[in-house]
């Protein structure tokens, strides 16, 4: 029996665009969905343990769509930007919060 893996096993699917892609969409999701619903349960919990009512409680999950919407942007970004850079053999830079710094560089 070998121990060494065969060609067919180590095929290199990361310069494939689409796989890239789904990669990053992937991980957006993930991230700023499990971001998002631990903190509307923490908004939900907090307006019905201080009595605060809907008013509170609709304006803060607005903030808190507003903010996943801008997390799962900036983590697809960050994410096509990342692989981009292992793509071409260089380092991973300093993360930026900017959405288009990402996208650009």
């Amino acid at each position: 029996m070998s121990t060494e893996a065969s060609d067919s096993a180590t095929q290199d699917n990361g310069g494939n665009p689409f796989v890239i892609f789904i990669t990053s969409l992937c991980a957006a999701i993930v991230m700023a969905g499990g971001f998002g619903i631990v903190f509307e349960a923490f908004i939900i919990a907090t307006a019905n343990l201080f009595e605060l009512g809907a008013n509170f409680l609709w304006v803060l999950s607005g903030a808190n769509v507003i903010l996943v919407l801008w997390l799962t942007i900036w983590t697809f970004a960050r994410s096509w930007h990342v692989e981009r850079r292992l793509r071409s053999g260089l380092e991973v830079d300093e993360p930026s919060f900017s959405i288009l710094g990402n996208l650009r560089s």
